[in-house]
C-alpha cells in the first residue's frame, strides 16, 4: 500500500513538472511573439525618424510639404533646403564644376547620387532648372567603353528611356554622360570624357512622414 502511494505521488509530481514545462514554454513563445511584433512595429514607425536622423547628418535643415492624404492622415514629403522636389525624389543642381567621379562622390557625401533619369517628365523637370550655356554630368556611364551604358545604381540603360542627341554617343573614349542644350535642337544627352570638369545634378529619395 505504501509503495503504491509512493508511485502515485511520483506520478503526480512528474505530471506537474510536465505541465509546468509546457506552460512555461507557451509563455516564452508568447513573449517572443509579442516582442517580435513590437520590434516590427517600432522599426516600421521609426523608419522615417531614422531616415530624418540620417538626413540631418548630411544637411543642417530640411523642408517638408504636404503631398495629399493616405488613410485619412496627411503625407509629408521632405527634402533638404535648397533641393528641388519632384515625384518621389529631391534634386540639387551643383554650382561648381568637377570630374565625373568627384561629382558622384560629392553627391554620395550628401546622402545622394548623380541623377538617374527614368521618365521624360523627370527629364523635362530637370532641364527647367538648368542653364542652357552649361553642361551637367548625369549618373550614367560606360565604364568599359563597350557601349554598355549603366546608371550609378548599376542598372543598365533602358531601351525606351534614353534621350541622346542625334548621333550620340559616338566615341568609346567618352565614357560618361552629360545633359546639354544644343541649338536648334533641345536638351539631350551627350557622351563626354569623364575627366573633363562640368557641373552635375544630385538626386536622393524624399523622406515621407
Amino acid at each position: 500500500m505504501v509503495q503504491e502511494r509512493q508511485r502515485r505521488g511520483k506520478g503526480v509530481c512528474w505530471m506537474l513538472r510536465l505541465w509546468s514545462v509546457a506552460v512555461i514554454s507557451i509563455l516564452l513563445l508568447s513573449a517572443c511573439f509579442v516582442a517580435s511584433c513590437v520590434l516590427t512595429y517600432q522599426f516600421t514607425t521609426d523608419n522615417p525618424n531614422r531616415r530624418l536622423f540620417e538626413l540631418h547628418t548630411y544637411h543642417s535643415s530640411i523642408s517638408c510639404f504636404s503631398e495629399g492624404t493616405m488613410v485619412s492622415e496627411k503625407m509629408w514629403g521632405c527634402c533638404p533646403n535648397h533641393w528641388k522636389p519632384f515625384g518621389s525624389s529631391c534634386y540639387l543642381i551643383s554650382t561648381k564644376e568637377n570630374f565625373w567621379s568627384i561629382s558622384e562622390q560629392n553627391c554620395v557625401e550628401m546622402g545622394a547620387h548623380l541623377v538617374v533619369i527614368n521618365t521624360e517628365a523627370e527629364q523635362t523637370f530637370i532641364t527647367q532648372q538648368l542653364n542652357e550655356s552649361l553642361s551637367y554630368f548625369l549618373g550614367l556611364s560606360d565604364p568599359q567603353g563597350n557601349g554598355k551604358w549603366q546608371w550609378t545604381d548599376n542598372t543598365p540603360l533602358s531601351q525606351t528611356v534614353r534621350f541622346w542627341h542625334p548621333n550620340e554617343p559616338n566615341s568609346p573614349a567618352e565614357r560618361c554622360a552629360s545633359i546639354v542644350f544644343w541649338n536648334p535642337a533641345k536638351w539631350a544627352w551627350n557622351d563626354v570624357l569623364c575627366d573633363t570638369k562640368r557641373r552635375s545634378i544630385c538626386e536622393m529619395k524624399k523622406i515621407y512622414l
